[in-house]
């Protein structure tokens, strides 16, 4: 005798809202802001404008001062201070920022 089984789902655009995973919603959003937040320790500092002088959007983190450029590929380094600071950070500290946006948007990492 064969089982009969009915599933009723809701849209994915209605799961994705519900989530906070619509296209730049809070849940890219939340991740964007704790990439930068992560990074913070991470930026080269001298006088502190390429820490300062930064957008945000849901989407990406610029650095707007002049230097940035020269500095991301070509800083030395002083202690966790130098290149490519949101690589070295996400390698880090990546599996904590995940963890925090799947508990932000009500699921689970793994």
């Amino acid at each position: 005798m064969p089982a009969r089984v009915r599933l009723k789902l809701d849209p994915a655009d209605k799961i994705l809202l519900k989530r906070n995973l619509n296209k730049n919603g809070k849940g890219q959003r939340f991740f964007t802001h704790e990439i930068k937040r992560l990074s913070d320790p991470y930026v080269p500092m001298l006088t502190g404008r390429l820490k300062t002088d930064v957008t945000e959007l849901p989407g990406s983190i610029t650095y707007n001062s002049p230097y940035a450029r020269k500095q991301w590929y070509e800083n030395k380094g002083n202690g966790l201070r130098g290149a490519r600071w949101t690589e070295r950070m996400w390698i880090d500290r990546g599996k904590e920022i995940v963890q925090a946006t799947a508990e932000y948007c009500g699921g689970k990492s793994k």
